[in-house]
Parts: structure tokens; C-alpha cells; sequence
């Protein structure tokens, strides 16, 4: 879809500064290209009917999920490529480390399809697979990283408690050392993929709080899946640990910090998710506006396309500006993030700007379309504001990335 002709060439809606062009090398382009025929073959044909509830071909949304992960893995090969010093662990696998500008690259083209995919995308890599590598033993990373990496593993990650939201420092888990080991107690909430086959969970202790390796089956731990209105298309979890015994060596030791110094690991670990949300928001904007731009150019009221009137084409022009705008800020992160000078700050502030921006752009499209997206099947942009709805919530919410800027630009806390 194009909007307009200048000289005689079209400028494409779906990159209109081509941006692209002039900031993804061709090991970048190369990235891009395959994730965005992966989720054109792959997942496009199904994920309306998966959001729906239908796990088809599959018996339920774990199998689907599973199948997913080996399947972006054997294709893709992103889990966990782009964090630095990790190929030892990962050099006798079809491991090619990847910039983080071609990992977000990657994110942008999977969640034009689908935020869920993208979802378990991150927890798996930015999530799980950083936590290990930053903080495991060598043990831990040998065992665990190249069965997450080959998806013949998965991992979820157990931060979040109900009582506790954007305030994880009023966490209630509780892991008690006894001999050999230690005992969790406690319940985590909205947990993407649950039923994985390792949490990363983390726990109050008396020294401080700490992050342990728990594996599915331990006897104390369990899980339950959770209805949904969105991110349908996989698997969102509330974990429980009752008298959880797990051995010494779950201990991530490298979590091992001075209060009030011990939230800083897994806020870390969410910095490099929210690196991949920034990303991924994109791709709904442009899946939106896309799909904006095919209907206003068929749909015919009164006699004319909507793309005829001119109230449509300054709200077509003005998402086009929105999601263009979210490139840029998303392309400048990966520029600083490539140099080590990316600040937590900077990442609260490209969630708050490009999720804003998307869910606005996603909102405008319901306005645009047919009263069908509504539905499940007749369009995609109804899903997709849907989710970002979710997005613009986890991993910190709105309101708290804005205070993280304000406390940053003005030196008082807020909160």
C-alpha cells in the first residue's frame, strides 16, 4: 500500500522515511526478512483462530506454544543471540550472535502478527536466558542455555505477585535456607508460560531478595493457567510454592546483593524486555495502519472510498506520524544500546512513548474499520488494540515509566 507519488516514485506506507535503508545492515535486513516470512507462514493463518480459544491443530495453547518456540528457534535462532558473551555456552549449536538492532528488528516483524508471539519471544531470551547468563553458576548455564536457546526447554519468569504490581519490592514470596537448601513459599501472578519447564523465581530472604531456579514437577510448586480477554494466543500463568524445597545449587549466586541494592537483578532483567516491547509496538502500528490503508481505500459510503474523504486521510497521515515517530525513538535505542550507553531511563521512556503512540494508532484503526473488528476473524486490529491494552500495563506500567523520566529529569522522587 502506498500513499502518495513524489516524482513519479511511491513512498511505502510501511516505511515512509526509510528508515531501514539507512540504519539495518544486511546481516540486520537478513534478520528481518526471515522473521517476517516465518510469521507470514507460520502464524498468519491461524493466530485469528487462536485468540478465538482454538488451539487447533494442536490440543491445547501449551502444545501450540511449544511447537512455536521449536519452531522460531530452529528458523529464527534469536533466542538469547543477542546478549553479549554468551556464544561459549552456545557455539556447538547453529548459534550466529545477533545484533540487538537485528533482534529488534526481528521483535518488530513478530509482533506485527502477534503480541503474544512476541511475548514469549522475550521471556524466553531478554527474560529467563539473561538471568541465567548474568547470574547462574557455571552449571546452571551450561545445562539450562543451550536447551533454551534450541526451545527444547521453556522458561517463564516469576517476578510479579498479585498484591504487588509495579511495586515488586513489596514482594511477599518468601524462600527460608534450611539444610542443603532452601524452602519458597509464596504466589506469583500473570506469568507468561507458567507451565514451562523452568521459573526463574524470585524471593524475599532474610539477607535480601534473591533469584532461584525452580524446575516444573518439584514437589510444592504448581500452576494454573488463566483466562484471558487478551494475548489469547498463549499462556498466562499464576504460580504457587507451598513448602518448596529446591537444593542449594537453585540459588542463582550472582543475585547475591546488598540491600537496597537487591532489586536490582531482575529490574535489569526487565530493562532487556522492555528493549524488545519498544520493538515490538512498532509492527502493531504498522499491522494496524496497513490494515487501515487496504480498507478505507475498498470500502465505499455514500458513494466514495473512505480514503476520499479528508477527515480519513488526516487520520491515516496522523498514525503514519505516530508509528514513524516510534521507529525512530526504537532505531536511536538500538544505536545506544550497540555503544553500552542505554539507560534504564531511556528504556522507561521508549515504552511510555512507543506504547502510548501504538495503542493510539491501534484505537484509530477500530474507529476506521467496520463495526467487525469487534469479531475475532474479520480484522486484526481489534486483537491488536486488545492486547496493547495488556502491554501498555506489564513490565511497568504507564503511569510508573513516566514517574522513572520525571524522577530522572527533575531529581525528586514521586514515588
Amino acid at each position: 500500500m502506498t500513499l502518495l507519488a513524489n516524482a513519479g516514485k511511491k513512498i511505502s506506507s510501511g516505511d515512509f522515511y526509510r528508515l531501514d535503508e539507512l540504519f539495518l545492515s544486511d546481516d540486520d535486513r537478513l534478520v528481518r526478512d526471515a522473521a517476517r516470512e516465518f510469521v507470514k507462514r507460520e502464524v498468519f493463518p491461524h493466530i485469528s483462530l487462536w485468540d478465538s480459544g482454538t488451539s487447533h491443530p494442536y490440543a491445547n495453547h501449551e502444545e501450540l506454544v511449544r511447537d512455536l518456540a521449536k519452531k522460531i528457534a530452529r528458523e529464527l535462532a534469536i533466542f538469547g543471540a543477542s546478549i553479549e558473551g554468551i556464544e561459549p555456552y552456545l557455539s556447538h549449536l547453529n548459534f550466529t550472535p545477533l545484533s540487538h538492532t537485528s533482534y529488534g528488528a526481528a521483535m518488530r516483524e513478530i509482533e506485527y502478527c502477534d503480541t503474544s508471539l512476541r511475548s514469549l519471544a522475550s521471556v524466553q531470551s531478554s527474560l529467563c536466558m539473561f538471568a541465567i547468563f548474568q547470574f547462574g553458576s557455571e552449571a546452571q548455564k551450561k545445562k539450562w542455555l543451550p536447551a533454551l536457546f534450541t526451545g527444547d526447554s521453556l522458561a517463564c519468569f516469576g517476578l510479579t505477585e498479585p498484591q504487588g504490581g509495579s511495586d515488586p519490592g513489596n514482594m511477599l514470596t518468601r524462600a527460608k535456607k534450611v539444610s542443603g537448601g532452601w524452602v519458597l513459599d509464596g504466589n506469583k501472578a500473570w506469568i507468561t508460560n507458567g507451565f514451562a519447564d523452568l521459573a526463574v523465581v524470585w524471593a524475599r530472604t532474610e539477607e535480601g531478595i534473591r533469584g532461584f531456579l525452580v524446575e516444573k514437577g518439584t514437589e510444592g510448586f504448581s500452576y494454573r493457567n488463566e483466562e484471558k480477554w487478551a494475548l489469547r494466543a498463549g499462556v498466562a500463568s499464576s504460580l504457587s510454592f507451598s513448602n518448596c524445597e529446591v537444593p542449594d545449587n537453585s540459588l542463582l549466586p550472582g543475585t547475591v546483593q546488598e540491600k537496597p541494592h537487591d532489586l536490582k537483578c531482575p529490574l535489569r532483567c526487565l530493562s532487556e524486555a522492555r528493549y524488545s516491547i519498544i520493538w515490538g509496538v512498532v509492527g502493531v502500528a504498522r499491522a494496524c495502519l496497513d490494515e487501515t490503508l487496504r480498507y478505507s481505500g475498498e470500502r465505499k459510503l455514500f458513494g466514495e472510498t473512505l480514503a476520499c474523504k479528508q477527515e480519513t486521510q488526516r487520520k491515516l497521515v496522523w498514525m503514519l506520524n505516530e508509528t514513524e515517530n516510534a521507529q525512530m525513538v526504537a532505531l536511536r535505542l538500538a544505536q545506544l544500546k550497540e555503544r553500552k550507553a542505554l539507560s534504564h531511563v531511556h528504556i522507561s521512556m521508549g515504552k511510555y512513548n512507543n506504547v502510548g503512540k501504538a495503542l493510539t494508532v491501534a484505537q484509530l484503526a477500530c474507529e476506521l474499520l467496520s463495526a467487525d473488528v469487534f469479531t475475532f476473524d474479520a480484522f486484526h486490529s481489534g486483537r491488536h488494540m486488545r492486547n496493547l491494552n495488556v502491554v501498555k500495563k506489564y513490565e511497568g506500567t504507564h503511569e510508573i515509566h513516566q514517574l522513572i523520566v520525571g524522577r530522572e529529569i527533575t531529581g525528586e522522587q514521586a514515588f
